[in-house]
């Protein structure tokens, strides 16, 4: 019985001590050069589907209720003075006149471009322009970040869209897409294949 222990011990020993086997890609396309059935296929295994809405992993504040609102619409567009007007003006107890004024316009007013509201966080966590690291809101309410590879297919998912693009450029408000998410769960992330936004 103890030889018998003693044999069946060893062999685990041996076969844990064995190098695992990878398939080589390069003997792999030498065997169907050959006509040959390769030795080993590599397959993407546990892969799911999650659908959800695409939102800004850097938010601040991911209550339930947040992430509910819809994100915030773009501010009016700023007005050019009148240049008719030209005079001093008085704001809470302080007068300006209107060569100050004059030059204090013109050096504020070329920083205000189109695309400088889409650069800005987005308080209900919608996708913005400054928006580098995305995460997921599931169905069920639970937020899983996306890994590095599934914040660039975001990143790309974002910039093909039209919806995306209008943002970037000043001519739209922050979004959040309904995505589809291609990958597996690991830890509290999403290590991500495809990141897909869905048609409205």
């Amino acid at each position: 019985m103890k030889t018998r222990l003693r044999i069946l011990a060893m062999a685990a020993v041996a076969c844990l001590a064995a190098p695992a086997q990878t398939p080589d890609p390069a003997k792999q396309e030498q065997e169907s050069a050959r006509g040959e059935a390769p030795a080993a296929k590599y397959v993407l295994t546990g892969a799911t589907i999650f659908r959800g809405i695409l939102i800004d992993a850097g938010c601040r504040d991911f209550s339930r209720f947040n992430l509910n609102l819809s994100p915030q619409a773009l501010p009016a567009p700023a007005k050019e003075p009148d240049a008719k007007a030209a005079g001093s003006t008085t704001a809470s107890g302080i007068t300006v006149d209107a060569k100050t004024l004059d030059a204090e316009r013109a050096d504020a007013m070329p920083h205000q471009v189109a695309d400088l509201v889409s650069r800005q966080s987005d308080p209900t966590c919608a996708i913005k322009g400054n928006t580098r690291a995305y995460a997921l809101l599931m169905d069920d309410g639970r937020v899983a970040d996306l890994d590095e590879g599934g914040n660039t297919f975001a990143d790309a998912a974002v910039k093909a869209d039209p919806q995306g693009r209008a943002m970037l450029t000043g001519q739209g408000p922050g979004f959040k897409p309904i995505v589809a998410v291609t990958g597996h769960i690991q830890g509290s992330r999403i290590v991500a294949s495809a990141v897909k936004i869905a048609p409205r």
